[in-house]
């Protein structure tokens, strides 16, 4: 089985200026430029899409919703990191402090979260495209290459981050385009 991690396009805002933005119109651009870049090399209609709920991610399926007329399940296991009490003006800074910790120095929240991102990659039965975010792409492949740090990878817009199984096994094949900054 092979599974896409997709991360969002660029969103209209940053996370600690709105909730839940949508995409930018450049983040709908690159959403579009990636389904047609990609849906030519999937070679296969036996796979399911799934989102985020959060709308940049969902606005990211679009052109592969339309053009592949395939309805994506909407999946809070995927969904970007929760930052419960945390006002939005100090989403950032929190945010921040995230990149430097292990994965035992989570909050319960957050721990929480990585746990049901691995479960439902691990319920997964058949080719998947899962558009998502930054850190539910971190915390996927860090669980793969068992890495204790939360941050290991820079996954930029639109990247796609390629993950195979074999049997109860999980394998990265290939990593999506990084950032060439880190969030400031």
């Amino acid at each position: 089985m092979t599974i896409y991690l997709i991360r969002h396009g660029e969103a209209a805002q940053a996370w600690d200026k709105a909730p839940d933005p949508k995409l930018s119109i450049n983040g709908q651009q690159q959403a579009r430029q990636l389904a047609a870049a990609y849906l030519p090399l999937l070679n296969s209609t036996d796979f399911q899409l799934v989102s985020s709920p959060l709308a940049r991610a969902q606005e990211t399926a679009i052109p592969f919703q339309k053009t592949l007329n395939i309805l994506p399940i909407i999946n809070t296991n995927f969904a970007e990191i929760p930052s419960p009490g945390i006002a939005l003006a100090d989403r950032r800074n929190w945010l921040k402090g995230l990149f430097s910790k292990k994965v035992i120095e989570l909050e319960q929240p957050q721990l929480d979260w990585r746990s049901n991102i691995i479960s439902g990659i691990q319920s997964l039965e058949k080719n998947t495209l899962i558009f998502s975010h930054f850190m539910t792409i971190n915390a996927v492949v860090g669980w793969i290459r068992g890495n204790e740090k939360l941050v290991s990878y820079y996954p930029n817009y639109c990247s796609i981050t390629k993950i195979e199984s074999v049997g109860n096994e999980f394998f990265i094949r290939s990593l999506g385009k990084e950032l060439t900054t880190v969030i400031q």
